[in-house]
């Protein structure tokens, strides 16, 4: 042995060290992997320089102290690790550290680097353990969250129609493409035979995930249920707005258009309780139908007024989400763009009209970060449907 005062093996002691290290953890069962051995390895070749007192070196062995703690400690517990890694291997350095004196002891100054030596260790551990920890609660919310969304999707996706009314004079078509973070969108189109009314109805409702798919369901049914006994369609929208005020939380809002289409006079009584974009196209114009309403869910009592259209074969009524017009990164898709689009495929079905308007969207945005949902009212001959 050398008889100086320092902590540091010489290179080849270092070997020594590492075998004396890798000796112990066999004596006490422990089967090291080749990669945590090297990595032991490359943590005692900074050694030399840490107890040299460089703020450089220092973080070098921490370093090397993570990324070996990062490795042995996705296989086992960190009181575990700590006792291989940190405890055996300061045994080690102990055994071929230098001594002095009759007595042959180690220096008070060299069992100090030693020590500190064995903190950088615990220290470099415990910070790789909470990282580990943290991507582990990461991983998990994530498969959560998936798994929520599936649900979400799988709920939003039960609640549209199962079959399109077939109603002469008119063509309907909905849409509804689900974005990556599942949102509150819904439309409906529905035959009540008992006043020959068609039920048309498209809402979006603020939020995404499991909560706003089935506060979707809730809209669906409150709204639903409210026909029956209702004498115009503003009644069923003021009392689905009550329940909503009254029952769910404040940040919570619903944009709905609501409409009551009667076949036999080809008229529509529209209300929108502040949704966009709605409009009406005939031949080359098209026009906005306003908001008759606030959104629903915010003030308790109030009015909602209805506005009545007669439509003529080739007129087409559109209902779309707020994701169609803000589809894009740089420039919005925009309303203009989707009138276009619409008065571009006028002639075509409802069914083309609706698929054209998806592509269209889909084309520009790539991958829109909120549903594209929309509802295609197209009148036409009473033969022609």
């Amino acid at each position: 042995m050398q008889s100086n005062d320092s902590a540091t093996p010489d290179a080849f002691q270092y070997r020594l060290v590492h075998n004396a290290w890798l000796q112990r953890t066999r004596r006490q069962g422990e089967d090291v992997p080749d990669e945590a051995a090297r990595l032991v390895w490359e943590l005692l070749t900074v050694y030399q320089c840490f107890v040299a007192d460089s703020q450089q070196t220092t973080e070098d062995s921490y370093k090397a102290a993570y990324d070996l703690a990062t490795q042995v400690l996705q296989q086992m517990q960190p009181q575990d690790a700590l006792r291989i890694y940190r405890d055996l291997l300061i045994e080690s350095i102990l055994e071929y550290s230098c001594r002095t004196g009759s007595s042959n002891t180690i220096p008070t100054s060299v069992c100090k680097k030693i020590v500190g030596f064995g903190n950088l260790i615990s220290s470099a551990f415990c910070e790789a353990n909470s990282d580990l920890l943290k991507k582990t609660i990461r991983h998990e919310r994530a498969e959560r969250l998936t798994d929520e969304l599936r649900l979400a999707k799988r709920i939003q996706l039960h609640l549209l129609p199962k079959a399109i009314p077939d109603i002469p004079g008119f063509q309907f078509a909905g849409r509804l493409i689900p974005a990556q973070e599942i949102g509150g969108d819904y439309w409906s189109v529905k035959h009540k035979k008992d006043g020959n009314i068609v039920t048309l109805k498209l809402a979006d409702i603020t939020g995404h995930g499991l909560a706003a798919a089935t506060l979707v369901a809730a809209v669906k049914f409150i709204s639903g249920g409210f026909y029956q006994g209702s004498t115009c369609a503003a009644e069923v929208m003021k009392k689905t707005n009550r329940v909503l005020t009254i029952e769910t939380p404040r940040d919570i809002m619903v944009t709905m258009v609501y409409g009551w289409l009667h076949p036999e006079t080809s008229e529509i009584d529209i209300v929108n309780a502040g949704h966009s974009p709605v409009f009406l196209c005939s031949g080359a114009s098209c026009m906005d139908i306003p908001a008759t309403g606030p959104v629903l869910g915010v003030i308790e009592n109030a009015d909602y007024e209805e506005l009545r259209f007669r439509l003529s074969p080739g007129d087409i009524l559109f209902f779309g989400s707020d994701g169609i017009t803000e589809a894009g990164t740089v420039e919005p898709f925009g309303i203009d763009r989707l009138k276009e689009v619409v008065k571009k495929n006028s002639q075509y079905s409802a069914d083309k009209i609706a698929d054209s308007v998806v592509d269209a969207v889909m084309n520009y945005a790539v991958r829109p970060h909120d549903d594209i949902s929309l509802l295609v009212v197209k009148a036409v001959e009473k033969g022609g449907s």
